[in-house]
């Protein structure tokens, strides 16, 4: 099973090698395509060579392969070339043919446009959905290694991983003290002698060392065979795997954001009881849990948007969302109920928290004389918000219409989401 699912991987990656190649070629293929249709309809008739006298619109099945492959602008840059050469080699142009020719591109276009953005949005879902999966079995695995410890250890040194790394993200020290703490933990539970923590500037997109106990103090060697691995394979990698590889590295261990590198624990130096496959796997996810929280801190203290919002949770994956908006412009949606009534506000807010999908977030906002329950639908239209809306309303069964009343906010309206709770506040 492992060989068969190595090879369907090796083909996937295979074919998106090929189909990347194809798109960095695009407008070579299209201008070298075209010429060849020419040339080929010069051969067969010079005095038509756009192959219009024919049952079959060749042309219009060479824009289709054209324009469904490469979208709009290489299906525009085909259609030019065409009417070049209906210019230059007809002794009449061919409107008709030509305007036929450049509806059913513009159609093509179209579809090609509805096509891809479709499959952007089902991969962006799968890779948001991906990302909060590995996110709670990260959490689960770092509390039930936690556990593990307290259980070894509850007579001599009774200690929590999970609450050391909140201690430890929780402190008031910098960013390099905050990494110093981490790997003097992974010191302490691991025995790590020697290792260096290095994350990717957000700017420059280089990764630079945090914090390093290591006999080469903060230099890291990019080009390390072991480094170049995890960078292109994006997956942890043990000098065990190939003794043959010559590295001063016995790990190397990246931390994942949207299957882009964010951070490298590179590992040095550990006694050889302790470098074993369990060890090992428990580093490895507590660094990504850690790098994870690191992170999240880091936006939250940057962001002051929807500072009225004090569960943390929530305000993250606002941000996350609006992130994937503005890369992808697939919107999410957050739908406010505000209610007058403070035990009516209560019944629903727990209510709604019962019924929600897993994904689904809810918070309530207390304001002066009302309160506002916000939820956050991710990958929804307003549409979804009010379905849910009747579904709640249908639960409770003795909500009256006058009761409470409703707002929807997309990504391009947030700065009314903003402005609509703090108005709330102050009323």
């Amino acid at each position: 099973m492992k060989t068969i699912n190595k090879r369907q991987k090796k083909e996937r990656s295979k074919k998106h090698e090929l189909m990347q190649r194809l798109q960095d070629f695009a407008y070579f293929e299209t201008v070298f395509i075209t010429l060849l249709y020419l040339l080929i309809g010069y051969i067969i008739n010079p005095e038509d060579i756009c192959i219009t006298q024919s049952y079959i619109s060749y042309m219009v099945v060479l824009l289709a392969l054209i324009t469904l492959f490469h979208g709009f602008e290489k299906g525009m840059l085909a259609t030019g070339i065409l009417a070049l050469a209906m210019w230059f080699s007809y002794e009449q142009f061919l409107y008709v043919d030509f305007l036929v020719a450049l509806m059913m591109m513009l159609l093509f276009s179209e579809f090609h446009y509805y096509w891809t953005r479709k499959i952007k949005e089902a991969q962006t879902n799968a890779q948001y959905y991906e990302l909060k999966l590995n996110e709670l079995s990260r959490a689960f695995y770092t509390l039930k290694t936690s556990h593990d410890q307290l259980e070894k250890n509850y007579v001599i040194k009774p200690m929590s991983l999970r609450n050391s790394l909140k201690t430890i993200k929780d402190s008031q020290g910098d960013i390099t003290e905050k990494y110093e703490d981490f790997l003097k933990l992974l010191r302490t539970s691991f025995n790590v002698s020697l290792a260096q923590t290095a994350l990717q500037d957000e700017s420059t997109q280089e990764y630079k060392v945090i914090h390093a106990f290591s006999a080469h103090d903060q230099t890291v060697d990019f080009h390390d065979i072991l480094i170049q691995e995890v960078l292109q394979k994006k997956k942890p990698i043990y000098i065990s795997d190939d003794t043959k590889k010559k590295s001063r590295y016995i790990a190397v261990i990246p931390a994942l954001y949207f299957d882009e590198v964010k951070g490298l624990l590179l590992i040095e130096k550990m006694p050889f009881m302790s470098f074993n496959k369990e060890n090992l796997t428990s580093i490895s996810i507590l660094f990504e849990y850690f790098v994870s929280e690191m992170r999240k801190a880091a936006i939250l203290e940057r962001e002051n948007f929807l500072s009225m919002i004090s569960d943390e949770e929530f305000r993250y994956e606002y941000f996350r969302l609006e992130e994937i908006y503005k890369l992808y412009q697939i919107d999410s949606l957050t739908f406010v109920i505000k209610l007058h009534d403070p035990l009516l506000a209560e019944r629903l807010f727990i209510t709604t928290k019962n019924i929600f999908r897993s994904l689904d977030m809810a918070v309530k906002v207390e304001t002066e004389g009302s309160s506002c329950i916000v939820l956050l639908f991710p990958f929804a239209d307003a549409a979804a918000g009010y379905g849910f809306l009747n579904r709640l309303l249908l639960k409770l069964g003795d909500v009256n219409q006058n009761d409470y009343e409703t707002m929807t906010f997309g990504y391009s309206k947030a700065s009314l989401l903003e402005h609509y709770l703090s108005s709330s506040r102050e009323r």
